[in-house]
This record gives structure tokens, sequence and C-alpha cells, in this order.
């Protein structure tokens, strides 16, 4: 069976990585155009499609590209494009896999034109059906190169046609590119023939005469697409399938080849490249790379626009943001004020330049009163470097800034209804510094929405912070907006693991290690959900190994902090134990705060027991049972006494005394009990009792 994971690493070219990035940023972003440009590429099509027809997100025969894009939204396809971008530019593939891919798509793409033509001119229903079925009908080579590159690409050095290809996948991996694009679709639920089409788009043509249609028609579109020069059997396919004769198969043959040349011309891809350097592929593989590092900037922007909790916060960090990105410094925000209809100017205490002036201009809604109010009304860039020509507001504004030339960008927020301008940015620079914002126009474009968009949207929390202070809404509403931000940085680690666990291999010692630190990370996400929206997240009791958690938890102190400190810790664990009923996730938790303490409290040579039991009778009832022992120094009569309940924490700074109340909860959350036996002598020990 074909994996998610699988999918996810399909390769793509960057040069068609980088356009739907570019689509995809750009403001109201044209549905058309981004699939266009997935159109174009196996890969992304794949992941695309794959989405929208699985079970979480729930389409029902999504068979186009299309219809997959509207069914799931921009902001689902744009993180499956920026996945694929980080996947793709920090894989380093060598120059035969970049051959290879090369190659690949532009024979895919031919594929799928064919099969688009051949469907119209032979009366098929659904020709976007024939084009994604084109477009995919060799995906299962990607997906065998993704689990087996070297092997593959050397396979592919020693086959000279297709059914020499499908001979040796077929001896080296028991099951021919065919059969694994075919499982893919199958994998999706839809229906129709689109994985028959895929599954014998090799097959002789007298053994599909009366196969379907589609099936007909991928398979003369395979064929049509293996050479640059279309040969006799091409052409006998031509008139056994379809009736076709010898011209219109040349004359559709040439089309479209002179059709797919253009696409790639158009994309910077070329075919017949084979320096060694690849220089175009470098090129594109370098625009990726500045794409992703601009992403970066833009949420670094996003992250420090939502800390802001007020006002002037934000100004301070929208020109600090400025300055660390685009190296803009002395910037001012003109606002526009709803009541009166003048934008007003903002600053914060930290203006460099001139720390002891205050800005308190009003600057009308008015044709030619300022670059300030045309950048506005005209919502575009305005600049001059004629001071002679500049109203005297715009010469201060350029001596406050202290450079040569007085430049404003407009600040509008882009909505799904319309766009709302909110304020001018104004700021002053040289000429050579101008040129460069010109060449990074579109990421100084999305950090004016990005501004535009705090500038709008925290108005009104900033009024209330400052009227009411804030209320337990407010409060539920910053959490909502820190774990939205915590995600970015999880995620993003998440696939440089994934990553570095493709980079070591399968066979790799690291690779133990790499997995808990996923398994952590998505514990983390978990947490950071239950918090972010408590009440939707129902948690269910399932069936819990707890020899097993206990293993893996212990596993991960052992490596790490119980080595820096140099403490031991013993496992007796009842073999009898078998599965009962809890919340795996809670045990873990539970697990490790306790054995966070235990090692906190502990000096180096400390020596910590976890031990588990099958049966433990109490109050009439029959528990398995779970014990946490140190030879610590005990706690504190004083604590003890609240000792589950929420208190300031004794370890100083940086701890929240919340540990053991939230180790209580979860206990209680699974209908068990816990009971601590604590003095000077013997250390400390936990023991949590879970019904069988």
């Amino acid at each position: 069976m074909v994996t998610k994971t699988a999918i996810d690493q399909l390769p793509s070219l960057p040069q068609v990585l980088v356009q739907i990035l570019d689509a995809v940023q750009k403001d109201n972003a044209d549905y058309q155009r981004i699939a266009d440009i997935i159109r174009h590429d196996a890969g992304i099509a794949t992941n695309l499609v794959a989405v929208a027809n699985s079970s979480y997100y729930g389409a029902k025969n999504c068979e186009s590209i299309e219809r997959a894009l509207l069914f799931l939204g921009t902001d689902v396809v744009k993180t499956i494009v920026i996945t694929a971008c980080i996947k793709q530019f920090f894989g380093h593939f060598n120059q035969q896999h970049q051959q290879f891919l090369k190659r690949f798509w532009r024979r895919s793409l031919i594929t799928a034109n064919f099969a688009q033509v051949l469907a119209t001119l032979t009366s098929y229903a659904a020709p976007d059906e024939a084009y994604l079925c084109g477009l995919l009908a060799d995906v299962g080579q990607l997906v065998t190169l993704t689990s087996n590159e070297q092997q593959y690409l050397a396979m592919l050095a020693t086959v000279n046609n297709d059914q020499q290809l499908l001979a040796a996948e077929q001896q080296q991996f028991d099951a021919t590119h065919c059969e694994i694009g075919a499982d893919l679709i199958d994998n999706w639920g839809i229906s129709g023939f689109m994985a028959d089409a895929v599954r014998y788009h090799h097959e002789a043509d007298q053994l599909i005469l009366d196969a379907h249609h589609l099936v007909k028609i991928v398979n003369l579109a395979s064929q049509l697409s293996t050479a640059d020069e279309i040969d006799d059997q091409a052409l006998a396919t031509a008139d056994n399938l379809f009736g076709l004769n010898e011209s219109l198969t040349r004359e559709l043959f040439n089309r479209v080849n002179s059709d797919v040349d253009a696409i790639a011309n158009s994309l910077g891809i070329d075919i017949a490249d084979t320096e060694v350097t690849g220089q175009r592929y470098q090129q594109a593989h370098q625009q990726l790379g500045e794409r992703l590092g601009e992403l970066g900037e833009l949420a670094q922007l996003n992250a420090a626009l939502w800390q802001a909790r007020s006002q002037d916060g934000l100004q301070e960090a929208a020109q600090r943001s400025l300055f660390l990105t685009l190296g803009i410094s002395g910037s001012v925000l003109f606002l526009l004020d709803d009541e009166s209809q003048k934008l007003c100017s903002q600053t914060s205490g930290q203006q460099p330049q001139a720390p002891n002036q205050a800005l308190n201009f009003e600057i009308p809604l008015e044709a030619g009163r300022s670059l300030i109010s045309d950048a506005f009304l005209n919502n575009s860039q305005q600049s001059s470097t004629q001071t002679s020509t500049l109203t005297v507001i715009d010469r201060q504004m350029l001596r406050y800034c202290q450079s040569d030339i007085l430049v404003c960008w407009p600040l509008t927020q882009s909505t799904p209804e319309d766009n709302k301008a909110v304020g001018v940015l104004v700021f002053a620079c040289t000429q050579q510094k101008l040129s460069e914002l010109e060449q990074r126009s579109n990421l100084a474009r999305q950090i004016c929405q990005e501004i535009a968009g705090a500038i709008a949207d925290n108005q009104h929390r900033f009024e209330l912070i400052e009227q009411e202070g804030p209320t337990s809404s407010q409060y539920q509403q910053h959490i909502r907006e820190a774990v939205h931000e915590a995600s970015n940085p999880l995620s993003i680690i998440r696939n440089y693991l994934e990553m570095l666990k493709i980079k070591l291999g399968d066979e790799h010692d690291a690779n133990e290690g790499l997995e808990l630190i996923k398994e952590e990370m998505d514990r983390v996400g978990n947490i950071l959900l239950r918090l972010k929206d408590p009440g939707e997240i129902a948690e269910s009791d399932t069936s819990v190994n707890i020899n097993q958690i206990i293993e893996t938890t212990a596993h991960i102190f052992e490596d790490s902090i119980c080595v820096t400190k140099n403490i031991s810790l013993e496992k007796h664990l009842d073999s009898s134990l078998g599965d009962t009923t809890g919340n795996p996730e809670h045990l873990k938790q539970i697990l490790t705060n306790l054995l966070k303490n235990a090692v906190e409290a502990l000096q180096p040579g400390g020596k910590i027991t976890l031990s588990s039991e099958a049966s433990v009778s109490f109050s009439g009832r029959d528990f398995a049972a779970i014990n946490i022992e140190d030879n610590g120094p005990g706690i504190a009569p004083e604590v003890k006494k609240n000792l589950f309940s929420p208190v300031d924490s004794t370890k100083g700074q940086g701890h929240s005394g919340l540990g053991l109340s939230i180790v209580k909860k979860l206990i209680d959350d699974m209908d068990g009990s816990i009971v601590c036996r604590s003095n000077p002598d013997s250390g400390t020990q936990f023991q949590i009792l879970l019904p069988n």
C-alpha cells in the first residue's frame, strides 16, 4: 500500500514549486492560475488530489485538479505546497536524480495533454479527468523513487523501453509502477476507471480493444509520449483504438509536444540541460530557498505583531520587523482615523533618529495634499527624489527619516469581501536601497498586508484591554493565538526531522532517537490543542498497555536528563499486567511529570525505581498499580498539605507549581487514584491506581 508519507515525499521540479508558491501568496489568489500551474506537475497534483479525497476532508470523487483545489481552499493548498517546498529544498537531489525528474516531468505533461486532446476528439465526457489520469499515469515511478532512490536510478540506466522497465521493476521491487500508481488512486476511493487506466496504460493495444474508453485514451497518450519522434507502433495503436489516421496523429503529436516545450520554456525548465552543475536547476533551487526564507520572515513578523499588547506595542513590533526583514529604519505609520477621515501619524517611543521629537500630523484624504495621502487614495507606492516638488509635510517626513528618497507604501488588508485600506507606511532610503526593495517587491507587499491585517484585527482588542483589562474570553483568545504561533515551529521542526530521517537512511542508529523526538512533539501538539479548545476535544479512554508506556517514558529520561545528572533509573515491571482501560496520552503526561519531579529533587548519584503491579485491592475494587519511588530528601510537611493543589512552586523561577495538580486531574479523568508517601529518611513514593 502507498503510504501518506510516500505521497508527501514525491519530488517536484523547483521551477514549478516556485511558480505555485508565488501564485498562492498573491492577493485574492486566482484559483484558475494556481490550478494551471499545479496541472504541470504530477507530484503536487498527486498530493493535492490525495488530500482532497482523504477521509479527513471527506470529499467525494475529486477527479480533477480544479475540483480538489476549490474543495480544499487556498490555505490548505498553501500548506501542501510549503511542505513540499521544504522537503524539496532540503532534499539535495543529485544530478542523476535531477535529470530523471526533468524527463519524467516532460513525459507526464505530454501524456496528460494528449489524454485531454484525445478525450475531446473522441467525445469522452470528462476531459479534465482524462488529463489528471494522464498526468498520474507514471506516478508509481515517483513513489518507488522516494523509497529506493539509488536502486531505482541504477535500474533505469539499464533499460531502454517501457517493457524492459516493467520487467525490471517486477524483478527488483515485486511490483510495477503501473500497479503502484493504480493502488494509489484506488486508495482515494474514486469511482470510475481512473485506477484501471493507470494500471493498463502499458498493455498491448490488442488486449484493451474492448476496455473502458478512459483506459484506451491513457494507453494511447502514454505511447505517444515515449520519444521525440512518433513510431509505427504508436500510429498503429491510434488506428486500432480510435481509427485515427496517420496524418491526424502526427499533427496532434507535433502540437502537443510544441505546447509542452512552450510550458517548459515559460517555467525556465531546460529538458536538454546536461551540464554537471545543472545551472537552471540550481538557480531554481536558490529561488526556492529565497521564497522559504521570505516565508520564515513573514512568520516572525506575524508572531511579533500578534504578541503586541497595545497600539504602541504594535507600532514598535512593525518597525522592528521592517528593520530586520528589509533593512528599513526610521519608519512612520500613518493610520486612518475613521471619524475624521484623516491619516494620523503613529510612532513608537523607540524611534532611533529623533527620540525627542513628537509627531502629531494629520493629513486629510485629498489628492495632491501629500505623497502620503496619494499612496492611500491610489492604493499604490509613491516615492520622489525631487525635494522641490514635495509638499512641506513630505519634506518634514524626509528630514525626520533622514535619507534621500521618501517612500510611501499603502497598508491594505485583503479580506474575502474586499480590500480594506488602513493606513500608509512612510520611510526614506537611498536609491540603491530602493532598487533592492523593488527586487523584493513581493515580500514587501506581503509585509504591508501583514501589518495592515494586524492593525485592523487588533484595534478593537486593544481598546477593550485599555478600558476593561483582559477578560476571560480575551485570555482564551490570547491562548489560542499563542498555540497557533507555537504550532508553526513545531511543524517546521517535524518536517526537518522527517528530512533528517530520509538523509540518514532506515538503518541509522539515530532513527530511534528521532522517532522519540517526533512522538514527544506530537504529544506537545496534542497538549496545545487541549489548551486551545478544551471543550472541543473529547478525551476518550481506550486500551492502555501500562508496561509499554512506562518503558517508553523511562527510556526518554534514561537517555537524557538521568545521564547528565548521573541518576540511575531501575524498572521492575509485572509481566502479568495486561492492557487496562485509560488514556495513553494522559498516562504518559502523568509519568513525565512525576519522573521530572523526582529527577529535579535528586542529587547526582540518586536513584529512581519504577514498578508495576497487575492487581492491587483498594476499597473493594481491583486496580493496576504504578509506583514511582526515589531516595531523595522527601517532601516538606507544609508542601504535603496542598500537594495536589496549584500553588507557588518551591523550585524557584521557571517552575509553575502546577505539575502535580495536572497529574491529579488527569488521574481523576481516568477514574483512578494517586497516593503519596514521603519522609526525609526514605525519600518519596507515588502510587497510581488505575481500574482494571
